[in-house]
């Protein structure tokens, strides 16, 4: 069944869980789709689909902090092969993790640091969620349920790359929803969030 964010608005942010790979994961706010672990916040996590043919997906966030420097040190899924931390927009590794300065916002952007998520094995269609751990070398471990945007999209919920991809893939594409549990599908036209992304830190 498919869940978008405007039902779950409507149903007062009801707290929906599922324990197989791919389903609705627990939102502190499901309006601001964002997680906290301890003194970090991760708002908007994202993912950039595969490119038809291709099994290479890119993880994007912000992760806001309020406490002291920590490190985003690995992110977890089962049907993901090998993940890449880089430091930058030119694809430098991050030895030992992306930095996380303190009491800042750290963009994580297709324009700045990212993670490579390479041999994806299964991903949700796009307008769906991927969930996803990430873990930080101080705070720990939190699981977040990533939008699944558009090969090309620039930013989370880019509703231009969305109807590009809709418009090539009138069928919605081939890729069925993974875990075979409950979805969470994300509503891409509920917001527009570039102001979002003028408005942070890019670190």
């Amino acid at each position: 069944m498919m869940i978008k964010r405007r039902d779950l608005l409507a149903a007062g942010g009801a707290l929906l869980g599922g324990a197989a790979f791919g389903a609705l994961t627990p939102m502190r706010s499901a309006q601001a789709h964002e997680y906290e672990l301890g003194k970090l916040t991760i708002e908007h996590p994202w993912v950039r689909a595969p490119k038809d043919g291709e099994t290479t997906a890119y993880f994007y966030a912000f992760i806001h902090n309020k406490g002291g420097a920590d490190k985003l040190i690995a992110v977890k899924s089962p049907n993901i092969g090998k993940v890449t931390l880089h430091a930058d927009a030119k694809h430098t590794v991050a030895e030992g993790g992306i930095a996380i300065a303190a009491d800042k916002t750290t963009t994580l952007s297709p324009e700045g640091a990212h993670v490579v998520l390479a041999e994806v094995k299964k991903i949700n269609p796009v307008g769906w969620g991927i969930e996803l751990v990430l873990v930080f070398e101080k705070a720990g471990e939190v699981t977040v349920d990533a939008a699944v945007d558009a090969p090309d999209a620039k930013h989370a919920h880019d509703a231009e790359a969305m109807q590009r991809w809709e418009k090539a893939h009138p069928e919605g594409g081939t890729t069925s929803p993974a875990g075979g549990a409950e979805e969470h599908h994300h509503d891409h036209h509920d917001h527009d969030h570039k102001d979002d992304h003028k408005s942070m830190d890019m670190k």
